[in-house]
């Protein structure tokens, strides 16, 4: 699970209210909290039979190993992995959308496919080491792509806080005019889309990304026939 926590937010008489400069969240009571609600919830399913327990768990299928496994779970220290993000918010948002908007494996990356075997480029084992072939059964390259698979209904991406579904418009609408949106909307009000990309996002969507040395342009939208 990740998340995005915002530096300030709205206080109850409608003003924004940022976080201190030294201060992002407080770690150690998060970790608590987070471990006291997700094995509460884990072992809510355990007992009311919704827990799908595999079979190299078996042995948890008994509840006094259940109960001794959980226990044990209470006991550890939990170590959550909190960060300020780097060069903005934009690393952060573009480092999850690989993960909330993007298939498991590109075509780019599977190398060969026959009646038994998958391979497929993988990065190395180290940071910034080459790229490796990892070659697969069939079988165990679905189950692995299905892993990557949501449950029908699965929620992905859930919002809370001001960015709730239920105030977000009137929420956000309220922050744009407690921050000066005006000025904002006026610096940005003659831009082309991909010009705002630029200024924004530092990213050019003109630029081919396969030579990288010509400027692409818009030449209209074709519509398929059926």
């Amino acid at each position: 699970m990740h998340c995005i926590v915002s530096g300030g937010g709205l206080t109850p008489d409608h003003k924004i209210r940022k976080a201190k400069d030294r201060f992002f969240i407080p770690v150690k009571v998060l970790r608590d909290k987070f471990k006291g609600k997700y094995l509460a919830c884990l072992d809510s399913l355990y007992k009311n039979g919704r827990l799908n327990v595999s079979s190299s768990c078996e042995k948890l299928r008994n509840s006094y190993e259940w109960s001794a496994f959980r226990d044990a779970l209470y006991e550890k220290d939990w170590c959550p992995y909190i960060k300020e993000t780097f060069n903005g918010f934009g690393n952060a948002i573009e480092y999850l959308g690989r993960y909330t908007h993007k298939i498991a494996i590109s075509y780019s990356r599977i190398l060969s496919v026959d009646e038994k075997q998958v391979s497929f480029s993988a990065r190395g084992k180290k940071p910034g080491g080459p790229r490796r072939t990892i070659t697969l059964e069939n079988t165990e390259f679905i189950r692995r792509y299905l892993m990557h698979v949501l449950p029908s209904g699965f929620q992905k991406i859930r919002y809370y806080g001001f960015l709730n579904n239920r105030g977000k418009s009137k929420n956000l609408k309220l922050i744009f005019t407690l921050q000066g949106h005006q000025r904002f909307r006026a610096r940005y009000s003659n831009l082309s889309m991909a010009e705002l990309v630029k200024e924004v996002w530092k990213f050019d969507i003109r630029v081919c990304p396969e030579c990288g040395c010509c400027r692409m342009q818009s030449l209209g939208r074709l519509h398929g026939t059926s």
